[in-house]
């Protein structure tokens, strides 16, 4: 019986010291229905694991809403834990293009990533301006909340600005709305804060001339800079997100962006010091190259899916020619509006983002030498203001070719075909000066989470999805939160992966 209750406490909770099973225990009783009592308060009271633990479950699918069923609005910015409640803070842009002077700053609170609670507006009393990337870190020395922002009293003359608060969720009052940094001249853009273990603050941020990126220490209360800089890491980068992890510091950012619908990618600078020595190691939200593909108009794009430009005069069909006769049952096609906007940084101009007309679409097998339309044809949708996904289901049909057919007058300006679905169901054709692989996550980063979990810290890659909020308001666009952060034995990121859905248990 000794060695039974060993078992059964060990199995219960490793961590805890139980009894030998050759420690005899003299007072235990040995009849079933004496034991039996026992046994549960020896369950209860000695073999119970060790403090509660929280399970995190993230959904990528659908947009995240608040406990009042609205949208979040919150961009931009970051979610940090501050006691056992997570708070989001961004940037809310509403119906705006996002770049005018309605922007304003707010704060979410959850408990556990998903039942989200609108707590207040940071500035209720801003300066006129343009506002982006807020991000709030804590202060353990003087129990301050501090809010660091970018701002632009014109487009695009950028600065910095500190407000500080005894709470989490503010207001905040504004302490100085012009800091000055080492590289204040060449203006100031994007930024991001990070706190290292003893406590030194550290902002990663670009200045407005070839947004180059570089690191600066914070003073003691992270109300100001103290200008030691560490030297221009990378240039023409923005949306940079510094963290810690074994000893080792990394920075994660990559080309601007401008609210582009394509996302942008997520290179990796590491370092074994806070402010310099920062080596490019990967870039972890691209696609490997993979072969290009010639299409039946001569078009050459890509990386693993298909491209098919529209011509002067329109379309009727596109043909898919796969060599030789396969199996086919699936194809994901993602339609474009246009590129990147030209209008980007025009306050005036009342939307970046053109709205999409979904196109009537027919799919045609090569059968016999003749197009036979496929049977038992089902379409999914996903759609956004400038992108919109057609997962075309269909029965299995052995064919060398595969035809689309639009409407005549489609507005579309660019058309991928996917042979196999792989992540988020639109890709991008355009990722910024020389790039020609496609991001693997439609998203610009925000931010790199750090979350305490009972297998250790988990960096959790986070980014706002531009442009794909179905009622074509910005405000509404999603952001995608990533499964943890994947590192190889020598302390690299491994590549992003798109995830559904994924979960965590969290320390307490």
């Amino acid at each position: 019986m000794s060695a039974f209750i060993h078992e059964f406490c060990r199995r219960s909770n490793p961590l805890l010291p139980c009894f030998s099973p050759r420690t005899r225990l003299r007072w235990i009783p040995q009849d079933p229905i004496t034991l039996a009592p026992l046994l549960l308060v020896l369950a209860l009271c000695f073999c119970l694991p060790l403090g509660a633990q929280q399970t995190l479950e993230v959904s990528n699918v659908a947009p995240r809403l608040t406990v009042a069923g609205d949208t979040v609005d919150a961009h931009d910015g970051r979610i940090i834990r501050f006691g056992d409640r997570f708070y989001w803070y961004g940037t809310s842009y509403g119906t705006t293009n996002g770049f005018t002077t309605a922007n304003h700053y707010v704060v979410y609170s959850s408990p556990d990533l998903k039942d989200w609670t609108y707590e207040n507006r940071l500035l209720p009393n801003q300066p006129e301006g343009v506002y982006y990337r807020p991000h709030v870190i804590y202060n353990e020395e003087n129990g301050e909340y501090v809010l660091w922002y970018n701002w632009y009293p014109k487009l695009w003359e950028g600065q910095f600005g500190v407000a500080v608060s005894d709470t989490p969720t503010g207001p905040f009052r504004i302490v100085n709305d012009d800091v000055k940094m080492a590289r204040s001249a060449e203006g100031l853009g994007d930024f991001g804060l990070f706190v290292d273990d003893d406590g030194t603050g550290y902002i990663s941020y670009n200045t407005i001339n070839e947004h180059q990126v570089s690191i600066e220490k914070l003073s003691p209360d992270y109300r100001s800079s103290t200008r030691e800089n560490g030297g221009v890491i990378a240039k023409h980068m923005e949306a940079g997100s510094q963290f810690k992890r074994d000893g080792k510091y990394y920075l994660m950012t990559d080309w601007t962006c401008c609210f582009c619908n394509y996302g942008s990618g997520a290179r990796v600078y590491v370092s074994d010091d806070p402010l310099t020595g920062y080596v490019l190691t990967s870039n972890v939200n691209r696609r490997p190259g993979q072969k290009l593909r010639t299409l039946n108009d001569g078009t050459l794009r890509g990386a693993d899916y298909a491209t098919f430009s529209r011509r002067e005069k329109g379309w009727e069909h596109l043909v898919l020619d796969f060599d030789e006769p396969k199996m086919q049952r699936f194809l994901a096609v993602h339609l474009f509006t246009g590129n990147r906007p030209e209008n980007c940084g025009q306050v005036d101009n009342p939307r970046v983002h053109p709205e999409i007309v979904i196109p009537n679409l027919r799919v045609e097998a090569l059968v016999d030498g003749n197009w036979r339309p496929v049977s038992g044809l089902r379409q999914k949708h996903r759609g956004t203001a400038t992108a919109t996904s057609l997962n075309l289901t269909f029965d299995p049909q052995v064919t060398r070719m595969l035809r689309l057919r639009f409407d005549a007058d489609t507005s579309l300006r660019q058309v991928y075909v996917n042979e196999v679905s792989a992540g988020y169901p639109y890709e991008a054709f355009r990722t910024g000066p020389g790039i020609r692989q496609t991001p693997i996550i439609p998203a610009q980063q925000t931010y790199v989470m750090r979350l305490e979990t009972t297998s250790g810290p988990e960096f959790i890659w986070m980014g706002d999805m531009w442009g794909s909020a179905t009622d074509n308001v910005k405000g509404h666009d999603y952001q995608y939160w990533g499964a943890p952060l994947r590192f190889n034995r020598d302390g690299s990121v491994r590549r992003l992966r798109w995830t559904d859905e994924w979960s965590v248990e969290l320390r307490e």
